[in-house]
């Protein structure tokens, strides 16, 4: 591709920033936890779901004398110049200890990264966590507004229309004295008149309103199309994904990147919520195609929910569902045998109880925040927790008519491929590896990464709050001794 085609390339990548993207389904919520320089953080930001909204942001801070937090949203336009108003100011909540709070407008579709300070004394602390900005809902107007309105348009209709006859027919005439008959039928001329302008003017109005929602309709969140196929080549199964979305086919979409050293995150789910595999396929030599081995899972139906990373820093989740059975698998002896990828990881039923869910009940309240504390034993004892694909444990979150999908790390609910995209473009030195929760704890540290250890074979995924009621299943994923260890939780959200 000569360097005109690769700079249209990039335009269009930055162009079409708004038609993607969100990394979980159903939820709005984003959950960091980690360090602004050497200070523990946990910050909250409940996205708006609608384009222009306001995002309410809370970040709790782990340690005292911090006199000032502020809040800025960075973004870049497509020539690649930074957009970014004056930062705000969280202030501190009432009644509560280092708790700070604030609103921010998101004004544009795409890729924000939120740039926290955290003043203390001549000192300033930085942390920087991605956003998506994309409308994944209307909001619905109620019948008690829509009547009021209604009112108040036909009052100011008509009333407009009698002020402009009484106007015609009395403005010009002296105290005392009555209009003629020839100026009263005038008058009712002039209302008439009035009355085809003011149509003309809410036909118009309701025209152009209509095309602003239209516009808006055609922005709301939609995760990319995509195909899947169950291969077989005489020796093994795969599953072939591949990308058929038309602005992923016209090459108007940028290209993805690596997170978490995976160019895709699997999540195959059976219907009946019982099996569940962790997979991670490779591209193939068409760029469109991503290819990964069957885990060795029983016939039946299966949910997919395949993470994804840009590289604009957008992260979302496709979705799609397969029934695997000997008359859907199609016969290709052309595809090469291809190595199972060492993160790969099964299970073929919910029976692992090596895994201690703490304060786990049976149900939760809507909008509770739900902690997710673990701990992990090993015959009895304290198992010592090793790192699994870069983290100290994945969960992965599905509500059972699969409306919420949430794929959470012990860093929190962002995709790390974003955060390391936005710290070498957009905010320089702010975000490195010793900034990382690895295991959830305020005191982690890339010693306990690197040394594989967990206190108390421990660890601990930042609280999330779920708005939507029903049925929930949990898995949760940890690697001790060499062994990825599954285990499925069952808890319900009431109002």
């Amino acid at each position: 591709m000569d360097k005109k085609g690769k700079a249209l390339k990039k335009i269009y990548s930055l162009i079409f920033l708004l038609c993607i993207l969100k990394a979980d389904i159903g939820h709005n919520n984003v959950v960091y936890e980690g360090k602004a320089g050497e200070i523990p953080i946990r910050v909250f930001v409940k996205l708006p779901g609608v384009v222009p909204g306001l995002a309410d942001i809370s970040i709790k801070v782990f340690t005292d004398n911090i006199h000032k937090v502020t809040i800025q949203p960075n973004k870049k336009d497509k020539e690649g110049e930074s957009k970014s108003p004056p930062p705000d100011i969280a202030n501190p909540v009432q009644g509560e200890n280092n708790l700070f709070s604030a609103q921010l407008w998101l004004m544009d579709y795409g890729s924000y990264s939120l740039d926290i300070r955290l003043f203390q004394d001549q000192n300033v602390h930085r942390a920087s966590i991605p956003v998506t900005s994309v409308s994944s809902r209307v909001l619905e107007m109620s019948q008690a507004t829509t009547i009021l309105l209604s009112t108040l348009l036909l009052l100011l209709f008509f009333g407009a229309i009698n002020i402009i006859r009484i106007a015609y027919k009395d403005s010009t005439q002296h105290p005392g004295d009555q209009p003629d008959q020839k100026r009263i039928f005038n008058s009712y001329i002039i209302s008439f008149l009035s009355i085809i302008i003011f149509s003309a003017m809410i036909f118009g109005g309701k025209k152009w309103w209509d095309n602003i929602d239209i516009a808006y309709q055609n922005n709301i969140f939609q995760g990319l199309e995509n195909k899947i196929q169950i291969l077989d080549n005489g020796k093994e199964t795969f599953i072939s994904i591949e990308i058929v979305d038309e602005l992923w086919k016209q090459d108007r979409m940028s290209d993805v990147i690596p997170d978490h050293g995976k160019i895709m995150h699997i999540y195959l789910v059976s219907d009946d919520y019982e099996s569940i595999a962790h997979l991670h396929p490779s591209r193939t030599e068409n760029n469109d195609i991503f290819i990964v081995k069957m885990p060795p899972v029983n016939f039946g139906k299966y949910y997919l929910f395949m993470d994804v990373t840009h590289e604009t820093g957008f992260s979302h989740t496709m979705t799609n569902n397969i029934v695997y059975s000997k008359e859907n698998i199609i016969s290709i002896n052309s595809i090469k045998d291809i190595e199972r990828d060492k993160d790969d990881s099964w299970v073929l039923n919910s029976d692992e109880d090596r895994i201690t869910w703490k304060n786990k009940k049976s149900s939760f309240k809507s909008g509770d925040n739900i902690d997710l504390q673990f701990q992990v034993l090993n015959e009895g004892k304290p198992a010592v927790l090793e790192p699994y694909i870069s983290m100290g444990g994945h969960a992965a979150l599905l509500k059972k008519d699969q409306s919420v999908f949430v794929h959470i790390h012990p860093i929190g609910t962002i995709s790390m491929a974003s955060q390391e995209m936005f710290q070498e473009n957009f905010i320089q030195n702010i975000v490195d590896q010793d900034d990382i929760c690895f295991f959830g704890f305020v005191n982690d540290s890339t010693e306990n990464y690197f040394n594989n250890i967990s206190p108390n074979g421990e660890v601990s995924f930042p609280a999330i709050n779920l708005e939507n009621t029903g049925k929930y299943g949990l898995w949760v994923q940890v690697k001790s001794a060499g062994e990825v260890i599954t285990q499925k939780f069952d808890f319900e959200v009431t109002l």
